[in-house]
């Protein structure tokens, strides 16, 4: 036990709630420290991105800091002023939540969409005519001085965005007048209310599904285990919990961090610090038939330390089905091409989307019992004693109710039809506990469900011949595919099961009574408002305030998210169902694959349901040819190759000792993210020129 001055041993922290002043102010710390850096780290300075998947560096390098550098000292010499691994908890919580905003997750698109539609009628007259034929409504845009969809697209309000045209003063302060404010309260007030009914639901699909996935699947949420490996409370008389006292976790951390550092170096003076290639290239080797005909991710790859240390914490089956099912497709592309055919990306977007329902399908059969109770909760007849750890599950099934009523208003509102509106929310539910299943299953950082609801659309014209829909509603299918679903890496749901996931080992493991839960509820959703208001502040100051990133490739600030994604998603997609067009032209069954994914899904999830011994895991189809697996497939199989050996020659002991030295190639990884951000920042400010140090995929 630590000794004060007296001699005397120091008192132990006294018991505190979870949710206290110290715990809001520490998670409101970091919602504002990601939030606010996060646009001007990843558009302007072009880095790692900060957030850019569920296993936030920024986060990770935040908390580690402050356990170490602040609390650590207060173990040792305050130890009745130290947080306690529940105040922790909610700071974590807190924190996850609020990265859900500033990039992927909103801001990289919401503030893009709403001006670039704009920009593009000013060039092209077949947009502008889209946009007078719809005439949405004016809540839904930024202030206008014109009713023209071209006029306005030549108003400072869109032009300043997307280039600058203004001389402002080179200054924080400069760039915050540059930016026009008042033209954007009514769109940030009207955005706000589909946002509060977002959080609505997210929040009330994360307590639904609380009790059936902690409780009776016992899913082992890798990821949830890292951050309750760093926030652990030190034994007695300890500054440091056991994970940051375990040598193999600084070795690990050491030697991850200087190899990064290394070849860091090598960019910035490449004749005295060679790379040291953390990968491989085989396009030139792979530039024949059949292996020409193989995706970018199979012939080139590069080693992410994080992947590796995340699947110490992923079953072994679960882990050998995605990167299998990965390398199955790779053949299926090679017959394919042998046969002078292309496996083309509306294919496999079918097969995603047929997939991707049979998993909703099977996620809510196998949680049928617990569902079904939470309904007769929600009219007083649930079974007794199965009360919410947060919040009644009765009450939560009201507010997931609430909230999609409130979000099929809004799009009807907006100019959707009501049975457009109604698969646009459905989609979007699908898609999210789809998602917040398999990361808190499989721990994987880069869950990429590119659904499109516009899809389901084109399946019942093939089927009936005719369109289905009105334009307006397509539109919208669209436009919010690539608002919320195209680009699932920093879903709120998924941040919001792993907050409440931790929560529940760490400050609330025993709790039966929801009202002692329920401020931990009222804490996440005071650290969205706040992200909500300052992530778009933050975004919008980038945008005015800068016309090109500052690193030397000058590329255009939010180029895709503001430009070109809202383009070749939203409208393209919109115009090629105006009658007398029925959808894009595609040479393969839209149905037919749909059908093939969703049977092809139904049946491993069968075989995974009936049979123990049964290696194939549905996940692995599901994501086999997402964005996502293209780019981590090779380290999820180092990783699974090394808990295997591990495993196989070492057994048990040698598997638990080995894991602080997993988690120590994660957060050195974080680490040299963090440090290199650091000297770009620095070298931006003196004025140097800095080279974009890019360590995980962006």
């Amino acid at each position: 036990m630590p000794i004060n001055r007296s001699g005397e041993p120091n008192a132990l922290p006294t018991l505190r709630r979870p949710v206290n002043w110290r715990s809001l102010l520490l998670g409101w710390l970091g919602v504002l420290f990601i939030c606010t850096l996060t646009p001007y780290n990843n558009y302007v300075l072009l880095n790692t991105d900060f957030v850019g998947n569920h296993l936030p560096a920024s986060l990770l390098v935040f908390f580690l800091l402050f356990v170490i550098c602040i609390n650590g000292l207060l173990w040792r010499f305050a130890p009745r002023h130290a947080f306690t691994q529940a105040e922790l908890a909610v700071a974590v919580g807190m924190t996850l939540v609020g990265c859900a905003l500033p990039s992927v997750g909103l801001m990289r698109y919401l503030p893009g969409h709403l001006i670039s539609f704009f920009s593009q009628a000013s060039i092209d007259s077949e947009t502008a005519q889209l946009m007078k034929r719809m005439s949405l409504p004016d809540w839904l845009w930024p202030t206008f001085d014109s009713l023209d969809p071209a006029v306005r697209g030549n108003e400072p309000v869109v032009r300043d965005f997307v280039g600058q045209t203004y001389g402002h003063p080179d200054s924080f302060a400069g760039r915050w007048a540059g930016v026009p404010w008042m033209r954007w309260v009514v769109p940030t007030f009207s955005w706000s209310i589909l946002f509060a009914a977002i959080v609505g639901a997210v929040l009330s699909l994360t307590l639904i599904f609380r009790r059936q996935w902690v409780e009776n699947e016992k899913l082992s949420f890798p990821l949830a285990s890292i951050y309750i490996s760093l926030i652990e409370s030190p034994q007695p008389g300890r500054s440091l919990n056991r994970l940051l006292l375990a040598r193999s976790f600084w070795i690990a951390f050491a030697v991850v961090f200087l190899l990064h550092g290394l070849n860091a170096l090598s960019v910035y003076d490449p004749q005295h610090w060679p790379e040291l290639s953390l990968g491989y290239n085989l396009n030139a080797i792979l530039a024949d038939a059949p292996w020409q005909f193989t995706s970018w991710g199979f012939k080139a790859q590069r080693i992410y330390f994080t992947i590796i240390g995340i699947m110490f914490f992923v079953p072994g089956r679960v882990a050998f089905s995605l990167w299998f099912f990965y390398l199955l497709v790779q053949v299926m592309r090679m017959g394919y091409g042998t046969y002078q055919a292309d496996f083309t990306l509306p294919m496999a977007v079918d097969q995603l989307v047929g997939s991707l329902m049979t998993m909703g399908i099977v996620t809510i059969w196998i949680g049928r019992a617990h569902l079904l109770n939470v309904i007769r909760q929600m009219f007083g007849r649930g079974e007794s004693g199965s009360r919410g750890r947060y919040l009644p599950e009765g009450v939560a099934g009201w507010m997931l109710l609430i909230s999609v009523l409130a979000m099929i208003t809004w799009l009807t509102l907006a100019g959707a039809s009501i049975p457009g509106a109604m698969v646009i929310v459905g989609v979007l539910l699908l898609v999210w506990i789809v998602s917040a299943k398999v990361v808190g299953e499989t721990g994987l950082l880069y869950v990429m469900l590119a659904a499109p609801a516009g899809r389901i659309w084109l399946y019942v014209s093939d089927i009936t011949g005719g369109v289905t829909t009105t334009v307006k509603s397509f539109f919208f299918s669209s436009w919010f595919f690539g608002l919320f679903q195209h680009d699932t890496r920093e879903t709120m749901i998924v941040y919001a099961t792993h907050a409440v996931r931790v929560a529940d080992e760490q400050a609330y493991p025993e709790e039966k009574n929801w009202r002692r839960g329920f401020p931990l509820l009222l804490a996440l959703v005071s650290a969205l408002v706040i992200g909500y208001f300052v992530a778009g502040a933050s975004s919008l100051y980038i945008h005015y305030g800068y016309s090109n990133a500052l690193d030397q490739s000058q590329d255009l600030v939010g180029r895709w998210g503001s430009f070109e994604m809202p383009r070749i998603i939203a409208l393209n997609d919109t115009m090629n169902v105006i009658p007398p067009k029925t959808g894009p032209i595609e040479s393969h069954s839209r149905v037919g694959h749909f059908l093939g994914g969703a049977g092809f899904t139904a049946f491993l999830a069968m075989m995974n349901l009936r049979f123990a011994a049964w290696p194939l895991h549905p996940v692995g189809y599901l994501l086999a040819n997402s964005w996502g697996m293209e780019s981590i497939w090779f380290s999820i199989f180092l990783g699974w190759g090394a808990k295997t050996m591990l495993v196989r020659f070492g057994g048990a002991t040698l598997y638990r000792e080995s894991r602080p030295m997993f988690v120590g190639l994660i957060f050195g990884e974080a680490a040299a993210v963090a440090f290199w951000l650091c000297v770009s920042l620095i070298l931006n400010l003196l004025g140097e020129m800095y080279h974009a140090i890019r360590i995980l995929p962006v």
